[in-house]
């Protein structure tokens, strides 16, 4: 008989009303790449990606699979795309999207991406690129809740310029389901149909959906992601349309808090972050008593802007 503690990851986080913000990571570009399921448990061990594996760790760009929309087809005549940093902009503003044909070498297909981005050629689209995670060798929540995402949002009409797909694992599996918005940046959680709508709509104000935010890993570590969420809940969702961009400050309260800043555009703001829980996270149907990680949330206070 199953331990009553050893539930779904994902039932055990809302169950704790874990916060995702802070969870996203941080990452200089992401390298999008179609390959045929199943997917192993660590996609940068498969061999055809093993070469590209490390490179792209070194390069701060991280790795994602993506179904292919013909499976068991050529992995020849899958694409790759590419979200890079600007190379216009000393902050982040979006991704800029390059896109080809895989190819027969894909180091070589990686290297006319890379080149075009780094010499600021203009993005190939204005596509908009939503991930799912359906990686269910890595995670038995993102297999399913993420599986039943991505098929009910491929049964509702497709917003003008949003492709939809499957994707392999992008952390946090403990908030399926959960997508990533690509080129904007943007990284959510507990979501359903109806929060990737009012998402890409922008249809309802930024606080009610910030619940669901993991963060933008465009932004570097929890605490300007934490700050960053602060003011979108202030001032909307436009603050996503600016270059932004933040760090600490060095500065620390009597009580241990650290002081971080965010600047978007002309505008800077600061607040006061600081730790909050730490709780363990089970692995999925594994009792939380047996957990290996924890996971701690971020909170801040005292947001206000500053000249």
């Amino acid at each position: 008989m199953m331990d009553a503690d050893a539930r779904r990851c994902s039932a055990w986080a809302r169950d704790v009303d874990l916060s995702p913000i802070g969870t996203c990571g941080s990452y200089l570009g992401y390298l999008l790449i179609e390959r045929p399921l199943p997917w192993l448990k660590d996609i940068g061990e498969a061999p055809a990606l093993a070469g590209l594996a490390g490179r792209l760790s070194a390069l701060g760009i991280r790795l994602q699979a993506l179904a292919s929309t013909s499976p068991g087809g050529d992995p020849a005549d899958s694409r790759m795309i590419l979200h890079a940093p600007s190379a216009k902009t000393a902050g982040f503003a979006g991704y800029q999207r390059f896109e080809t044909a895989a190819g027969d070498c894909l180091e070589a297909s990686l290297d006319r991406l890379l080149a075009r981005a780094e010499d600021g050629q203009a993005p190939d689209s204005a596509h908009t690129d939503l991930l799912v995670c359906t990686h269910g060798s890595r995670d038995g929540c993102c297999g399913s809740l993420g599986t039943d995402l991505a098929l009910r949002l491929a049964a509702v009409p497709a917003w003008p310029g949003i492709r939809y797909w499957r994707t392999s694992h992008t952390g946090g599996h403990r908030f399926a389901p959960t997508f990533l918005l690509l080129p904007q940046g943007t990284s959510w959680g507990f979501a359903d149909v109806q929060l990737a709508r009012r998402v890409v709509e922008r249809s309802v104000p930024f606080a009610e959906v910030a619940g669901h935010y993991r963060g933008c890993p465009g932004l570097p570590g929890p605490h300007v992601q934490v700050l960053e969420r602060a003011v979108l809940s202030m001032v909307g969702w436009e603050l996503l349309d600016e270059c932004r961009g933040g760090d600490l400050t060095g500065e620390t309260t009597r009580d241990g808090g650290t002081v971080a800043r965010l600047r978007a555009g002309s505008r800077s703001w600061e607040g006061v972050v600081r730790p909050s829980r730490t709780v363990p996270v089970p692995d999925c149907r594994k009792p939380v008593a047996e957990a290996k990680k924890t996971t701690t949330e971020w909170t801040v206070s005292d947001v206000r802007p500053v000249a």
